[in-house]
């Protein structure tokens, strides 16, 4: 597959969001925070890797229907799947043993598309598993944390998922998303923190020279007001 600037024609999704039920909030949290993602304007139409840099990162897929009953990952999520520029996996000791998020990752590396999944860390402990003792506390699902073989099906190999983490103390929310995000545009994460933090600077200003300009008009109409009401004395 060209992974070229043809992306825009070629996926219909930024993103596909796979996650446990247990996980939702955070799902919803992450979806909102990456469709309501304005990209930097000075990073919006550069060539990378993944074609042009877009000005936003919607749509991305979040909805699933309760797989519990299924025998297969269905039309739907599959076809989902197939249009998704990236897989981003929220990763929990529940998300480690649910079928369909180790399903979803499975499909999404048969479609060549394995260095475009992005972990998410929200409990537990990665590669937890690897001691019987801690197998408990994994967070990553089998399928995310071994190299898939040219018959489509997973081997006993190793790989590092790339992964932002959430868990208190570790990268917190912001950096979490700049991290997903500099991925997705397949940009520098010090390059985006850096236009971040210029156009939050920027905003910052804007708000606070509008607070001025604010309290100018107001002191002008309470002095205007003064003023007449001497007149009138």
């Amino acid at each position: 597959m060209d992974h070229g600037s043809n992306m825009e024609q070629e996926f219909k999704y930024r993103a596909f969001i796979s996650y446990s039920h247990a996980d939702e909030e955070w799902a919803k949290w992450l979806h909102k925070s990456l469709e309501t993602y304005k990209v930097p304007k000075r990073l919006v139409g550069r060539e990378t890797q993944f074609g042009p840099v877009p000005a936003r990162l919607a749509p991305v897929f979040r909805d699933r229907d309760e797989l519990a009953t299924a025998t297969s990952l269905g039309e739907i999520l599959t076809a989902a799947l197939e249009q998704s520029a990236c897989q981003l996996v929220i990763c929990s000791r529940k998300s480690a043993r649910s079928r369909w998020v180790n399903e979803e990752i499975k499909t999404f590396k048969r479609l060549g598309k394995a260095h475009r999944i992005f972990a998410v860390i929200v409990d537990g402990e990665p590669h937890a598993s690897a001691n019987p003792a801690t197998a408990d506390e994994e967070c990553f699902p089998p399928a995310l944390i071994l190299k898939m073989g040219p018959d489509g099906e997973l081997t006993d190999e190793p790989t590092e998922p790339i992964a932002a983490d959430l868990r208190p103390g570790k990268d917190g929310k912001l950096d979490v998303k700049l991290k997903l995000i500099a991925g997705m545009l397949g940009v520098g994460l010090d390059e985006l923190k850096r236009r971040d933090a210029q156009r939050r600077h920027r905003q910052m200003m804007y708000l606070a020279a509008a607070s001025v300009a604010g309290m100018a008009i107001t002191s002008t109409l309470a002095g205007a007001a003064w003023i007449a009401r001497n007149e009138a004395e």
